[in-house]
Formats: C-alpha cells, structure tokens, sequence
C-alpha cells in the first residue's frame, strides 16, 4: 500500500495537468483545474522519450516555439509602447523567455484528453505540462539562447518591418537557421507556410509554432 500511495505522489509530481478550458456557453463543458493529475491512459499516452523519432519531433516544436515565443515578445512590447527596444532590453526579453514564457507550454491533449506530441501555449486550449514536459521546454529554450544570444539580439528585432500600414512579417528564415542550420533538431520539411505573414495585426505564437492573430 505504501509503494502504491509512493508511486502516486511520484505521478502528481511527475506530471500535473495545467487545464484552463472555456465551455463558450456549453453548460456541459468540462472544466478541469490546474494540477489535476493525468489518468492511467493519459500517462500511457504520452510521448515515448525514448523513441529517437519522437523525441527528435518534440525537441523541433518546441525549438520552433522557443524562438516564436521571443520574437513575439520583442515585437509586442515594441507595438505597444511604439518604438524600438534597446539592446539591454532585447537581451532582458530573451533572458526572461525561458523560464517564463515556456513554462506556459504543455502538450496538447487530444479529443480523448490523451497527450499529443503539440506544443501549445493558448490557456483556452486543454494541455498537460510540469515534470519532463516542462523542462524539456525551458531546456530545449536554454539551448536556443545560449547558443544563439547574439545573433537573436541583432535578428529577432528586425524580423517584422513596416510598409506603409502594412506590417511585414518573416519568422522562418530566423527558426530555419537556429532549430534546423544550428541545432539540427527539426528535419527537412518541418516548416509550414504559416511562418511567412504579411499582416497588419502581431501574431501570437501558437500550437506548435503556428501563429494566430491576438
């Protein structure tokens, strides 16, 4: 009994499941809480760390949102006090990324509230983070940083201009070069043509990587 109460606890901390579900009117929507523990189909469920290929997929979404996430902030920041950031400031923001704004990630969870291997950060979408998940985030974010800092410090701000009243924005080519080029963690074939945005609105990262409009 001792063990089985032992192995719970490891459970719950292991993995809590951060859930932030609006119903939009449903009465019958399902509104789980922050620290709610995963059932034993959701831990059977989730991504196989071991498994090189899986592995090598959730170390590339995350990659991906790491560097979206300091973009937007950059970005947003700079929109809303309406001029452009100071080095130190840059350097602030990216310093501050990864352990705050990637300790917002989780996987999202499927239909059947299974883990999936899907970053996201939206709160009004069901995902499961802390333990392994959680960290793997803030380290996969640490790598990016560390390895990368002064080359985001001159790129990350000048990666959406203004043209007119148009705002032009290219993320790719800035993840292609730190999570493909440099850490060799996303393959040939994992960048989708949402990178790329002309858009007078800032875009807010998203479910692996893919943006949305605020």
């Amino acid at each position: 009994r001792n063990s089985r109460m032992a192995c719970r606890l490891a459970l719950a901390l292991l993995l809590g499941l951060l859930c932030a579900f609006y119903a939009s009117g449903n009465e019958d929507g399902v509104n789980l809480k922050d620290g709610d523990e995963l059932g034993g189909a959701q831990l059977d469920a989730m991504p196989d760390m071991d498994d090189k290929a899986t592995r090598l997929k959730l170390k590339c979404g995350v990659c991906k949102s790491s560097v979206m996430e300091m973009i937007f902030t950059i970005l947003k920041k700079e929109t809303d006090e309406s001029r452009k950031l100071s080095e130190v400031e840059v350097v602030e923001i990216l310093e501050s990324t990864c352990t705050t704004g990637m300790s917002e990630y989780g996987l999202m969870l499927d239909e059947e509230g299974k883990p999936t291997p899907t970053w996201v950060k939206d709160i009004k979408v069901l995902k499961a983070k802390g333990g392994w998940v959680t960290r793997l985030a803030q380290n996969v974010c640490n790598d990016v940083y560390n390895d990368f800092d002064e080359y985001l410090v001159e790129n990350a701000p000048k990666t959406c201009t203004i043209e007119g009243n148009q705002r032009k924005c290219q993320a790719q080519p800035l993840v292609r070069h730190i999570c493909q080029a440099g850490l060799k963690v996303c393959p040939i074939g994992s960048f989708p043509e949402e990178y790329d945005t002309e858009d007078s609105s800032l875009q807010e990262p998203a479910a692996d990587g893919i943006t949305r409009e605020l």
